[in-house]
């Protein structure tokens, strides 16, 4: 079972329906999604669950993700270090988002933390390029979806 809590302004259903499409493929079983408002755009995967978290005892890992208030749509290009293109060197590996509104962060972001939870489950390497990659493949699949919509 997975569950999806929403507690941020955003429609629940919607909310659910989009971490749903953002984690196919990935082993989500006993797993609690926190959808939550506040301010900013933040996320994180944890391996385990916190014993202060108010996720069901029987989840085994959570992921939280805030869609805050203060963030001004579109969101232009950055990596995962907050820098644009044109702050980084060649070495740059990880691939450079922005974000057309609240609900293209929310696909990347459950992508990229469900990427790590089946990290954690597999005994995989913690690689954040390849949270960041399978993320990125979830948003061009989002986008082109909603396009054909």
């Amino acid at each position: 079972m997975t569950w999806i809590r929403n507690t941020s302004r955003h429609p629940d259903e919607e909310v659910r329906e989009l971490v749903r499409f953002a984690t196919e493929g990935i082993d989500m079983d006993r797993v609690c999604v926190n959808v939550k408002g506040g301010h900013g755009l933040r996320a994180r995967a944890y391996d385990g669950v916190p014993s202060i978290s108010n996720a069901p005892r029987r989840a085994r890992y959570l992921v939280t993700i805030k869609i805050g208030n203060g963030v001004s749509y579109p969101v232009p290009p950055h990596n995962r270090n907050g820098k644009a293109p044109h702050e980084v060197g060649p070495r740059n590996r990880f691939p450079f988002f922005s974000y057309a509104d609240w609900r293209e962060w929310l696909v990347t972001a459950a992508a990229h933390e469900a990427h790590h939870i089946h990290q954690y489950r597999e005994g995989k390497k913690r690689s954040e390029l390849d949270c960041e990659r399978f993320a990125k493949t979830a948003l061009t699949r989002y986008r082109g979806t909603v396009l054909r919509g």
